[in-house]
C-alpha cells in the first residue's frame, strides 16, 4: 500500500498539557517521609508505618498476630509453594530467638524452590507457553522446541537474585547487549542473554503454516508482542491507541506506533522469519559449523562402513541366489531369471506365471544370509558395526534457542490509519510514550556505528525503561508483588495505572516501595523479605465472631487491618498434593512434561511419552504450557487461558472444583499414595496414630480432640460399610477407609487456602 507523505496531524499526535503530565502515575516516584504512628510496637518495617498511619486515622489497628505454626505455613506456601514438615513447624514454635522468623525467611529465599514458585507468576505476566500459534485445536499440540529454556532462565534469575533492572534489560535486548555473532564460542553470559530474549517470543505466531504466513498475521505478532510488553512493564493500556489517540490517557496514536517501531526491526513483516526457522542454537555460528562438519565426517565414515557391511552381505546373498537358482529346471531357468529382472508392471502373462510359481524357491531370508557367512566375514561385520557405534557416539549436538534478534535493516514504521496495516499513514520514528519520558535521561537512540548489525532500538528502550527515575517501571513491579501477597494490589488494576484504572489505596506506600526498590539496586529478594517480615503480613486472617469496628469501617479490608484469606493457585494445589502424598519430583529445569488431550475433553499427563515414569509427579511449573488446553487439574482451579498474557489471575469458586477434587482419577491416585505413606510413617497401625500422621502431612499440625473423635468414627463407619457392601477383608476395608480419610483432608479448605 502507498503511505501518506505528510506530517502527523494533531489528532494523531496531540500536544501534552500540564494536566496530562500531572497524573500521579506519570510523575517520578519520590520517597515520602515515614509517617508518625502511635502503635510503634506494631511496626516492624516502614510498610507497617504507612499502613498503621491510615488505620489510626480511622481509629483502628492491625489484628492480632497469627499463631507461629500458621505463620510458618503461610510463608512456606507464599515463598516456595510447598508446605513445611511437622518437624520444621515444631522447631519454629519452640525457637526462642526473636529473629527466628527472619532466619526462616532467609532460608526460604535461598531455596531453589523460591525461583520455581515465583517464576510462574512472572511467566503469567509474560504469557509464556511451550507451543507455537494460537493453539485452537485441543488434539494438535505444536510443541516449540527450546522455549523451555526461557522458563528456566526466569527460575535461575530469581534464585540468583538478579537485579530487576538487569533482568528487564536482558529480556528486552539481550541480543544487543553482547557480541554473539562473531565469537568463536558462546560464554555462559552470551547464552543467558540470548535465552532471555525468549521474553519477546511468547505472542501466538502461526506463520509456520504457509497458508497463515501472511502480512496481517505477521503484523499481529508484532502488535501482540508490544501489547504484552507494555501491559506487563509499563502498566498502561497502550494498545487502546492502535486505531486512534487514547480516549482517556494522554497517549497518542503516534505514541503507539513509536513504540511499535522499537520492535519492528526484529518483527519485520517484509523480511519475516516464520516461527519454525526463527531460532538460534545453543552454540555459536562458528561452533555450529565445526560441529556440522565433524558430524558429517563421522557420518561419512559410518556410511562407508555400512556400505562395506552391505557388500559382504550382498556377496553372501548372491552366492545363495546362485545355489537356489541352480535348483530350478534348466528349460525354464533362463526365462525365470528374465521374468525376475523385468519390472512387475511390464511382465507378460508367462513371466507373471513363472514368478508366481517359482519365486518362493529362490526367496532368501536375512537369517540365511547371516548363516551363510564364514567366520572371517562375521568378524569383519562385527568390527564394522562397532566402528559405526563409536562414530555415531562421537557426534556432537546442539539444541534450539527460541530467541529474538535482528537480521535486516530497520524498516520505516508508519502510523496505521484506523489501525489497519493496509492503510499506512505518515512515517513514525522509534520512540516512547511522551508523557512518560521525563526522567533525568530522556529516551534517545544512540547513532548506529557504520558496521552496526542491529538498530539498537530495544537496547535504548530497555535503558530508558530501567532508568532510576522512570515513572512506572518500579511502581508496576512492586505493586504486582504486593498483589500476589495480599490478593489485591495497592493499585488494584495491576496492568492499568492510567486514568481509567483504579487510584492507589496507599499512594505514599507505593512510592516509598518503588523508590526503596530502585535505590537498593532493584533487589528482588530484599523486597520480598521486607513484605513477609512486616507486621501486616503476620496478622491473623480470620475475623472475630463478632463484627468489629474495623469490619464496619473497612468491610473490604482495603486498609489491611487483617491478613486476607487467599486460595492457593492451581499449580500450588497440585504441588502440595504431590508433596503430601510423598511422590513430588522437585528437580530443576528441563523440557516440559507432555500432556494428552482425551476424548472426554480432559487433559492428563502423557505417561507413554515420559522417559521416566516419575516425571508425571514433577512440579506443575514444568507441565507443558498451552494457551487454551491446560492439565484438567490446573484448569479447574483457574490456570489462565493465555490468549495474550495475564497480570492478575481470577480466583473462582465453581462446582467443577469440588467435583474434580472428589471424583478425578488424579485425586483417587494421590489419596491412595497418601494413605500408603501414612501407613509407612505412622507410629503404629492404630487408627489414632494414622489419623495423627495424616493431619501432620496434610495440614502440618496434629488433630484437635474433636477432630480425632470425628475421624475415628469416620474410619470405623467406612470400614463397616466396605465390608458390608463388598465382602472385603478387614485389612482391605481399613485400607479403603484410610484412603477416604486422606482424600477428605485433601479437600479441606485448610489444605486449599493460605490462612
Amino acid at each position: 500500500a502507498t503511505y501518506i507523505d505528510r506530517s502527523l496531524n494533531e489528532s494523531e499526535d496531540p500536544p501534552l498539557t500540564d494536566e496530562d503530565r500531572g497524573w500521579w502515575a506519570f510523575q517520578t516516584p519520590v520517597r515520602p517521609p515515614l509517617p508518625g504512628i502511635k502503635a510503634t510496637d506494631r511496626a516492624r518495617t516502614p510498610i507497617d508505618q504507612f499502613l498503621l498511619a491510615r488505620l489510626e486515622k480511622k481509629q483502628i489497628s492491625f489484628s492480632d498476630e497469627v499463631d507461629r505454626a500458621t505463620l510458618l505455613q503461610r510463608a512456606y506456601m507464599d515463598l516456595v509453594g510447598l508446605p513445611p514438615s511437622i518437624g520444621e513447624v515444631r522447631r519454629f514454635e519452640q525457637d526462642p530467638d526473636p529473629l527466628a522468623f527472619e532466619r526462616r525467611i532467609d532460608q526460604l529465599l535461598g531455596s531453589p524452590a523460591f525461583g520455581q514458585r515465583w517464576a510462574r507468576r512472572w511467566l503469567d505476566s509474560v504469557g509464556y507457553t511451550d507451543v507455537e500459534g494460537v493453539d485452537n485445536d485441543a488434539d494438535i499440540i505444536k510443541y516449540l522446541e527450546g522455549k523451555w529454556r526461557y522458563r528456566d532462565y526466569v527460575v535461575d534469575a530469581l534464585n540468583s537474585n538478579m537485579p530487576h533492572d538487569q533482568f528487564l534489560r536482558e529480556q528486552l535486548a539481550g541480543d544487543e547487549l553482547v557480541d554473539w555473532r562473531s565469537v568463536e564460542r558462546y560464554t555462559p553470559e552470551i547464552s543467558r542473554h540470548l535465552v532471555a530474549t525468549g521474553f519477546l517470543r511468547q505472542a501466538g505466531d502461526s506463520t509456520g503454516s504457509p497458508e497463515l504466513n501472511t502480512a496481517d498475521i505477521r503484523t499481529r505478532v508484532l502488535l501482540n508482542t508490544v501489547q504484552a510488553v507494555t501491559s506487563n512493564l509499563l502498566g498502561v493500556t497502550l494498545h487502546c491507541a492502535q486505531c486512534h489517540t487514547h480516549k482517556f490517557d494522554p497517549i497518542s496514536q503516534a505514541d503507539y506506533y513509536r513504540v511499535i517501531a522499537i520492535f519492528a526491526p526484529a518483527f519485520n513483516s517484509q523480511k519475516w522469519k516464520h516461527v519454525k526457522v526463527r531460532h538460534l542454537f545453543t552454540v555459536s555460528a562458528q561452533e555450529k559449523a565445526a560441529i556440522d562438519a565433524h558430524n558429517a565426517e563421522q557420518q561419512k565414515q559410518a556410511d562407508r562402513a555400512g556400505a562395506e557391511i552391505k557388500s559382504i552381505r550382498d556377496a553372501s546373498r548372491a552366492r545363495l541366489l546362485e545355489m537356489k537358482t541352480a535348483l530350478i529346471p534348466e528349460p525354464v531357468r533362463e526365462d525365470f531369471q528374465a521374468a525376475v529382472a523385468t519390472p512387475a508392471e511390464n511382465r507378460n502373462e508367462v513371466q507373471k506365471y513363472l514368478v508366481e510359481k517359482l519365486a518362493a524357491l529362490v526367496k532368501i531370508e536375512p537369517a540365511e544370509v547371516e548363516g551363510a557367512l564364514d567366520e572371517s566375514a562375521r568378524q569383519r561385520i562385527a568390527e564394522l558395526n562397532s566402528s559405526i557405534g563409536q562414530l555415531q557416539a562421537a557426534k556432537k549436538s546442539y539444541q534450539q534457542v527460541e530467541a529474538l534478534w535482528e537480521f535486516a535493516a530497520a524498516p520505516t514504521q508508519y502510523l496505521f490509519r484506523r489501525g489497519e496495516f493496509e492503510k499506512p499513514g505518515p512515517a513514525v520514528p522509534a520512540g516512547v510514550v511522551r508523557v512518560m519520558d521525563r526522567g533525568e535521561q530522556p529516551f534517545v537512540i544512540p547513532p548506529a556505528a557504520a558496521d552496526a548489525v542491529t538498530s539498537g532500538y530495544r537496547r535504548a528502550f530497555a535503558e530508558w525503561l530501567t532508568e532510576p527515575h522512570h515513572p512506572t517501571t518500579a511502581r508496576v513491579y512492586v505493586n504486582r508483588i504486593w498483589q500476589r501477597y495480599f490478593g489485591r494490589g495497592i493499585v488494584e488494576t495491576t496492568d492499568n495505572f492510567g486514568i481509567s484504572g483504579m487510584q492507589p489505596s496507599h499512594p505514599q506506600l507505593l512510592d516509598w516501595l518503588a523508590r526503596d526498590f530502585v535505590d537498593n539496586g532493584w533487589d528482588v529478594k530484599r523486597l520480598h523479605r521486607m513484605i513477609v517480615t512486616s507486621s501486616v503480613y503476620r496478622q491473623a486472617s480470620e475475623a472475630g465472631v463478632e463484627v468489629s469496628a474495623a469490619e464496619e469501617i473497612d468491610p473490604e479490608n482495603i486498609l489491611l487491618w487483617r491478613m486476607p484469606l487467599r486460595r492457593l493457585e492451581a499449580e500450588i494445589i497440585r504441588d502440595r498434593t504431590l508433596a503430601t502424598s510423598g511422590v513430588l519430583q522437585d528437580q530443576l529445569g528441563g523440557p516440559p512434561v507432555p500432556v494428552l488431550p482425551r476424548a472426554d475433553s480432559s487433559v492428563v499427563i502423557d505417561i507413554a511419552k515420559l522417559s521416566r515414569k516419575a516425571d508425571q509427579y514433577r512440579r506443575s511449573l514444568y507441565i507443558l504450557a498451552r494457551r487454551n488446553y491446560h492439565l484438567t487439574q490446573l484448569d479447574v482451579f483457574d490456570q489462565p487461558v493465555l490468549s495474550l498474557n495475564c497480570t492478575q489471575r481470577n480466583s473462582s469458586s465453581v462446582v467443577q472444583q469440588s467435583l474434580n477434587m472428589l471424583n478425578s482419577q488424579f485425586l483417587f491416585d494421590q489419596a491412595g499414595l497418601f494413605a500408603d505413606r501414612v501407613r509407612r510413617e505412622a507410629a503404629s497401625s492404630s487408627s489414632s496414630d494414622q489419623i495423627e500422621r495424616a493431619f501432620e502431612l496434610a495440614l502440618c499440625r496434629q488433630p484437635a480432640d474433636e477432630e480425632m473423635t470425628l475421624c475415628s468414627d469416620f474410619l470405623a463407619r467406612q470400614e463397616q460399610q466396605v465390608q458390608a457392601e463388598g465382602g472385603q477383608s478387614a485389612e482391605m476395608a481399613q485400607r479403603v477407609a484410610l484412603e477416604a480419610l486422606c482424600q477428605m483432608l485433601l479437600n479441606t479448605n485448610e489444605f486449599l487456602y493460605v490462612r
